[in-house]
Parts: structure tokens; sequence; C-alpha cells
């Protein structure tokens, strides 16, 4: 692999098993093990700030933008993918053909163990993804949602936060 547009902050820390290209990452990050986190040469994945990512986490935008708020804690064995990548010329494709689209997580949201974040999808701010969830709506700030498909399960008062 050629690495290319890397941008680290300071007191970045990824895993020496994780693998990543085309990514700008901001201050105090913690990557673990076995990681994907891939942007494209055109699509730059970018990171905010204090965001950790756990086990086999897979980030994946080649061919549309991706980006992370700050302080986003992303659970393990999480898949955010800006397209599906499916085979070209595929006749399942006419059923679930879905084209590269951006995807933005707010800052200080906290994505559940397993989930799955569709393309195109928009995360508010504050929010709070439950575990196994798949997401492909968007969900608002300050709202908690779960299931496959992920449904709301309830707001969350800026004050109860200290907001």
């Amino acid at each position: 692999m050629i690495l290319s547009n890397i941008k680290l902050g300071s007191n970045v820390s990824i895993h020496p098993s994780s693998k990543f290209n085309n990514v700008e990452f901001g201050d105090n990050i913690k990557i673990a093990k076995e990681c994907h986190l891939m942007g494209g040469p055109d699509h730059i994945l970018k990171i905010g700030a204090g965001t950790i990512c756990g086990m086999y986490v897979t980030i994946d935008g080649p061919h549309a933008d991706i980006e992370i708020g700050e302080c986003v804690s992303i659970a393990q064995q999480v898949v955010i993918r800006s397209d599906w990548g499916l085979v070209p010329g595929s006749r399942i494709n006419i059923l679930f053909d879905k084209p590269a689209v951006p995807i933005k997580i707010g800052s200080h949201t906290w994505i559940g163990s397993g989930c799955v974040i569709a393309p195109g999808v928009t995360i508010g701010e504050y929010s709070i993804v439950a575990s196994n969830s798949y997401v492909d709506e968007d969900v608002p700030p300050f709202t908690i949602v779960g299931g496959n498909p992920a449904k709301v399960l309830r707001t969350v008062d800026p004050k109860e936060l200290g907001l």
C-alpha cells in the first residue's frame, strides 16, 4: 500500500495492526487494533479530536466524504461506509443500488458495538446509537436510536448533559 494524504494531529495513537490511508486525524485520538480507516484521494476521511475507535472498526469512504466530529466514541466492530461497494454489472444491484454519498457523524456522539451506518446518513451531535443497530436514516441531534432499522428511542434534554 502506498500511503498518501495522511495528516496526524498531536497525541494520536494507532495500533500497528490497523490500516489507514487518505485520513486527517485531529488531536488526542486512539485507534484500537485491526481497524480499517480509508478515505480516497479526493475524499479525505476526517476524524475529529478526542475520538476513539474500538477494535475491528471499518470506516470506508473512498468515493464520498466521511466526517467524524470531535469526542466521538465508536465501539468495536462498527461499519461505516459511504458506498456499498457492489460488484459492477451484478443483477442484484437493481434491488440494492445506492450511490456513494457522504456521511457525517456529529461531535460527542456514541456509536455502540456492532452498528452499521449506511451511506448518506447524518448523525447529529450528542446522539447515541444503541449496539447492533442498522442506521439508514438521519439521526437528529440529542437523540438515542436503536434497532434494525434504527428507530428513535428517546430524545435527550441538553440539560441532562450539563449544556
